[in-house]
Parts: C-alpha cells; sequence; structure tokens
C-alpha cells in the first residue's frame, strides 16, 4: 500500500486515489504495447505451428493454448529456430559482427598476400559496410595490380555510382563491358544505361538500352527507355516499351512477379499519363 487510507480524512483518500489511477495508467502505457506485441508473437508461433503440425504433431499446439506466450516461447526455441538455422544469422546486428570478422581477417590477408583478389576481397566488405573511400581504395589497388579484374573493376563502378561520381562510373563501365557485355547476367549494361540517363546523355542511352532489352528483360532498362522516348516526343515507341515491360512481367513466374509487381504500377501510371 502506498500510504495509508482513512475515513477521517478524505483529502488523503483522493489522493490515494489519484496516485493509484497514476500508478495504473503508467503500467498499462509499458504493458499495452507489450501486450500486443507477445499477442502477435503466439498468433505467429500457433500458426506455424498448425501449418506444420505433421512435424511435432498437435503437442506444441495443447502448450501454446495453456502457456499463452510462455508456450510460444518454448515452440520458437525448441522448433522454430532450429527449422530456420540462417534466420538470426541475417539480422543487422548479427550481419555487422560477421563483417567485422571477415574485414578483420580480409586486411590481414591484403598485408600477408597481397594480390589483387586479396584487396578486391577487402573492397567487397568495405562497400556491404559502407565504407565506400575504403573500398574504394581497396579495389583500385586490386586494378593496379590487376587490371583485368572484371569483379574489382565492378566493384569500383558500383562504388562511384553510390557516391555520384558518375564519370567515374561511366569508364569504368565501358571498360567492364568491352571486355565482358555479359557480366553479372546484364546488370553492368544496366548501370551503364542508368549512368547514360542520370549524365543527360540520352541518345546514348537510348541506343544502349534497346540493345540491352534485346537479351535481358530488366524492368528498370523499359521504364527508363521510355522515359527518354517520351521526352523525345516518341509517344507510340513509349507507349509498346511499357506494354511490353508488363507482359513480360505478368508472364514470369510467381517470385519474378511479387519482386517485380511494383514495376507494373509504374509502368501502368505513365501509361495513363501517355494517353
Amino acid at each position: 500500500m502506498l500510504f495509508s487510507v482513512t475515513e477521517s480524512n478524505p483529502d488523503l483518500t483522493a489522493a490515494f486515489l489519484i496516485k493509484t489511477m497514476a500508478l495504473l495508467s503508467a503500467m498499462y502505457s509499458i504493458l499495452g504495447p507489450l501486450s500486443l506485441l507477445g499477442t502477435a508473437f503466439w498468433i505467429w508461433m500457433l500458426y506455424d505451428c498448425l501449418k506444420n503440425s505433421s512435424r511435432s504433431g498437435f503437442t506444441w499446439i495443447w502448450i501454446m493454448l495453456f502457456l499463452n506466450v510462455i508456450g510460444a516461447g518454448l515452440y520458437f526455441f525448441a522448433v522454430w529456430l532450429p527449422n530456420h538455422p540462417n534466420a538470426l544469422a541475417n539480422m543487422p546486428w548479427m550481419t555487422r559482427g560477421r563483417l567485422r570478422d571477415a574485414l578483420w581477417q580480409a586486411e590481414a590477408e591484403a598485408r600477408n598476400i597481397g594480390k589483387s583478389h586479396q584487396y578486391m576481397k577487402l573492397g567487397d566488405i568495405h562497400y556491404q559496410m559502407r565504407n565506400l573511400e575504403a573500398a574504394e581504395q581497396a579495389y583500385t589497388t586490386a586494378l593496379e595490380k590487376e587490371p583485368e579484374n572484371n569483379k574489382a573493376r565492378w566493384g569500383a563502378a558500383c562504388v562511384a555510382m553510390d557516391q555520384q561520381n558518375l564519370q567515374a562510373a561511366r569508364q569504368h563501365l565501358r571498360t567492364l563491358l568491352s571486355e565482358q557485355p555479359e557480366f553479372s547476367y546484364g546488370d553492368a549494361s544496366l548501370a551503364y544505361g542508368q549512368v547514360m540517363y542520370q549524365m543527360e546523355d540520352f541518345d546514348e542511352a537510348q541506343s544502349h538500352l534497346q540493345v540491352h532489352i534485346k537479351s535481358w528483360s530488366h524492368p528498370e532498362a523499359y521504364l527508363i527507355l521510355a522515359h527518354i522516348q517520351q521526352r523525345q516526343g516518341e509517344v507510340s515507341q513509349a507507349r509498346e516499351t511499357l506494354e511490353t515491360m508488363i507482359i513480360k512481367i505478368k508472364s514470369s513466374t510467381q517470385f519474378q512477379y511479387r519482386k517485380n509487381k511494383r514495376f507494373i504500377r509504374q509502368g501502368e501510371r505513365m501509361l495513363a499519363q501517355l494517353s
């Protein structure tokens, strides 16, 4: 009891009620969101158990029904986590920890071995950690040691694009595409078209993307090409480009359709504008 209450002191009684209501309100503000999270977690685990009941029978369902959130927690560690071993590994803090360990090893290899491959690997780790200046330096060193290292050149181009150094990105991509036009399943070719578009070299971007879409079906390439065609007054060509993109996405696999569904919406909005 916070303090004694007597019937002979109404002011004290009122103060007690006010204090109690304030305490209950504070507890609810803290426990309310936690209760909602606990309920959501319980429903998630119960759904997983029902969906995979053949895995562990109905024992866990009864455990979760009787123990509620505690039962869901037991199910999470005993059943769900062993069946999803990489789930926690993809958490940002886990990824960051792995990258720090990998960075330490890559730095040691670069110092001790010092070949192009080691510096390229070091650049990849710095790039994943968003250490762009360090990544740029590592890729540059890799290219100095092995100018034909296309993976290092692609890394250098990606860093340059992220830094909005479009001139450097264009040079890297031109060199890369001259040696390996199909690099990374057309990703380098798409990036070159994007860089040309950002640099407002629309003629070069258009001619490149028209060739690009004959080999790869990147929705981004179709959208950029349609924007250029619209800009140059080629409305019917822009409409045809967008319709082709939409048909290709809708006729793709379910995974590709879900992945690229947003491009359908963008294409349909642009078609409405062209009409």
